[in-house]
């Protein structure tokens, strides 16, 4: 029973997600064309198009041509966030040199942190006795790397759907999608490794920086005692790749305003400590979730840029097929090539 109550948070926080796009479509354009995206928009040949060979737009509103609900357009919410745990999960096998030197430096200190982890949490899990400020606000930071976190992206999101405010509107879903990508991974790293959180390893194991039970162990293992989750869900901290994987979209989106990244970054770290202080994860723990939410964060704006600069792409670059349109203006007929 422990076990299935453990996947619980994750898979309500999931559904929470996958049905916010619903809601802004709903709210923020009402009278938008579903099924339809600007992949599938037919232009019409024009004579100022041609000579002055602009950009093609999709349409003067986002909503009416790029529907979130597309099943099969590559800008749909749900094909786009397939795309995104299936790019993040074959990125390994694409790194280059400076990606693999990223990884180790990365495995460097996630071993580093390992073995202080027990001194560290020496320190962290006495802040909140000798410091009465943390004691009040460590509990409300650090939701707000699970509900105060999700609630926050979506209250942002229906405010901005509610003023037609594109960019915020996606700015809400693609933090979303890097919460769903960072939790899974988060998730799986979690069942692989089965570590013993710092509350529990002082009841149970007695381990400096927790037992790592391993592959399903909170599935295979068969304890003596009553064992809650926190036997076995550590490694990684999922409060903090939900709070990194939210500062990263809100900071990449809007890196032009130079202390919209320095506030997200901010608040993104303090959920971390707060885990310390918490005394639920070990500080190794917290700097691997702080990883997973950043990466997810990045690969999914990076992913929505890249579909979505098609539709202010040249028609020529566009079209890649060879095409010759013949047309009439008055007594006049010309042609159209596209090469």
């Amino acid at each position: 029973m422990n076990s299935a109550n453990s996947m619980l948070p994750f898979f309500k926080n999931a559904i929470k997600y996958v049905i916010i796009f619903f809601i802004f479509e709903g709210t923020a354009c009402p009278n938008s064309i579903p099924g339809r995206d600007s992949l599938n928009v037919q232009y019409e040949p024009s004579s100022n198009a041609f000579q002055n060979n602009s950009y093609q737009k999709a349409s003067a509103s986002f909503f009416k041509t790029d529907s979130i609900f597309s099943f099969h357009s590559e800008k749909g919410y749900l094909p786009s966030l397939l795309h995104n745990i299936g790019e993040q999960a074959a990125a390994p096998l694409h790194f280059k040199t400076r990606q693999w030197l990223y990884t180790g430096a990365a495995a460097g200190i996630t071993a580093a942190l390992i073995y202080a982890d027990e001194d560290i949490d020496a320190w962290a899990r006495t802040q909140k006795q000798k410091h009465k400020l943390v004691n009040k606000t460590s509990p409300i930071i650090s939701e707000f790397g699970s509900n105060y976190g999700v609630y926050s992206v979506i209250a942002y999101g229906l405010i901005n759907a509610a003023f037609k405010n594109e960019k915020g509107v996606q700015t809400s879903l693609l933090a979303t999608q890097a919460m769903i990508t960072s939790g899974i991974w988060t998730q799986i790293i979690k069942q692989l490794t089965g570590r013993e959180r710092p509350k529990a390893s002082y009841i149970f194991s007695h381990i400096e920086g927790g037992r790592w039970h391993g592959i399903f162990s909170k599935y295979l293992e068969v304890s003596p005692d009553d064992r809650s989750r926190f036997s076995y869900d550590a490694f990684p901290s999922g409060h903090t790749a939900t709070a990194f994987s939210i500062a990263t979209v809100f900071a990449t989106q809007y890196h032009d305003h130079k202390a919209v990244p320095v506030i997200f970054y901010s608040a993104a770290t303090l959920v971390g400590i707060s885990r310390l202080t918490e005394h639920e994860h070990w500080a190794s723990d917290v700097f691997v979730g702080a990883v997973f939410g950043y990466l997810s964060g990045k690969q999914v704006v990076r992913h929505y840029n890249k579909t979505h600069q098609k539709s202010l792409t040249p028609l020529s670059e566009q079209n890649k097929s060879r095409e010759i349109t013949f047309f009439q203006n008055g007594d006049q007929i010309g042609i159209s090539i596209l090469w």
